[in-house]
C-alpha cells in the first residue's frame, strides 16, 4: 500500500528479476490452501514461524503461479470473479513467498530494498513488480475497492490475512466479509475505522486517503464514512449518522512485520 503521490511512479523501472521456484507436477492450490489456513491467526496475522517450518506448499504455489493463469490456461474474459480471485491469491502468496525468503531476521517489508517496486515476478507467463501488479493488473481491471480490503502486505497496519482463498464462487461474499472483518477491528494501528471520543474524530486507515479515487470512482462513496457504512456495526452505524461531515484523520501506518 503507498501513498497517493506514487500513482506518478513510472509503470517500468529497472527491477530484479526474481527466479520463480519450479514448476510442480500438479496444480498445489490446495495444499497451499490447507497452510494458508494453518499459519493465518484468528485476527489475521500470520505464523511465520510456523510457515519458514514447511514453506513447500507457498513454494509449489509460486512455482505454479508463473507459468499458470487466466492468460496461459484460458479463462473465460467474462469469468470475472474467476479472475480476480486467482489474481488476489496470486498477490497474497507472492507477498508471504519474499517475506519468507527473506529469513527470520526480517522485521519489515521496508527492510526489503525496492520491495514493492523494484522485484519483478514471474505471474501468468509474465514478469511484474508487486506495484505493477496491483496498481495496474488488478485494481483498474476489475474496478472492486473491496479488493483493498483483501490484498496484504504483510505489514501490521494492512487489512487482516483471510486463512483460506477466494474461490470463484465465493468471492463477492468473501469480499464483503473481509471489509467486516476489517471495520470490525479495535487495534487502532490495524482498524479500518475507529472513533477517538476525546477529538470526535474518525481515525481511519491511511488506505482510504491513499486510495480514495478507488472508492469514490467504483463505490460512490464521497467519504470514507461512506465506504464503511455497508460493513459497519450498529454502534458504528450509530456514530456515522450521528456525524455526517465525517470529520477524520487517518493513522500512521505501521509497516512492521504482521507476525501473529
Amino acid at each position: 500500500m503507498h501513498r497517493w503521490w506514487l500513482w506518478a511512479w513510472p509503470l517500468v523501472c529497472a527491477c530484479a528479476s526474481v527466479q520463480a521456484p519450479p514448476l510442480p507436477n500438479h496444480d498445489p492450490s490446495e495444499a497451499w490452501a490447507h497452510l494458508l489456513g494453518a499459519v493465518t491467526t484468528e485476527d489475521g496475522l500470520v505464523r511465520y514461524e510456523l510457515l519458514r517450518q514447511d514453506p513447500q506448499p507457498l513454494v509449489d504455489f509460486v512455482g505454479w503461479i508463473a507459468e499458470h493463469g487466466p492468460e496461459t490456461d484460458g479463462f473465460r474474459l467474462l469469468d470475472d470473479d474467476r479472475r480476480l480471485a486467482w489474481h488476489l491469491n496470486a498477490y497474497n502468496a507472492l507477498v508471504l513467498w519474499s517475506v519468507v525468503k527473506a529469513g527470520p531476521a526480517l522485521h519489515s517489508v521496508r527492510d526489503i530494498r525496492g520491495f514493492f517496486w523494484w522485484q519483478e515476478f514471474a505471474v501468468d507467463r509474465e514478469r511484474v513488480s508487486l506495484y505493477n501488479y496491483e496498481r495496474r493488473d488488478i485494481l483498474p481491471t476489475y474496478e472492486e475497492p473491496l479488493s483493498h480490503a483483501a490484498l496484504n502486505c504483510a505489514s501490521r497496519s494492512c487489512p487482516p490475512l483471510r486463512g483460506e482463498l477466494y474461490r470463484t464462487s465465493d468471492v463477492d461474499r468473501q469480499l464483503k466479509d473481509q471489509m467486516r472483518r476489517w471495520v470490525a477491528m479495535s487495534d487502532p494501528l490495524r482498524a479500518a475505522v475507529t472513533w477517538d471520543a476525546s477529538s470526535s474524530q474518525f481515525v481511519f486507515s491511511p488506505i482510504f486517503d491513499w486510495y480514495a479515487r478507488d472508492f469514490r470512482d467504483w463505490a460512490e462513496a464521497s467519504t470514507p464514512c461512506d465506504a464503511v457504512r455497508p460493513y459497519a456495526s450498529v454502534e458504528l452505524r450509530a456514530l456515522l449518522s450521528a456525524h455526517k461531515d465525517c470529520p477524520r484523520r487517518f493513522y500512521d501506518y505501521d509497516w512492521s512485520l504482521n507476525s501473529g
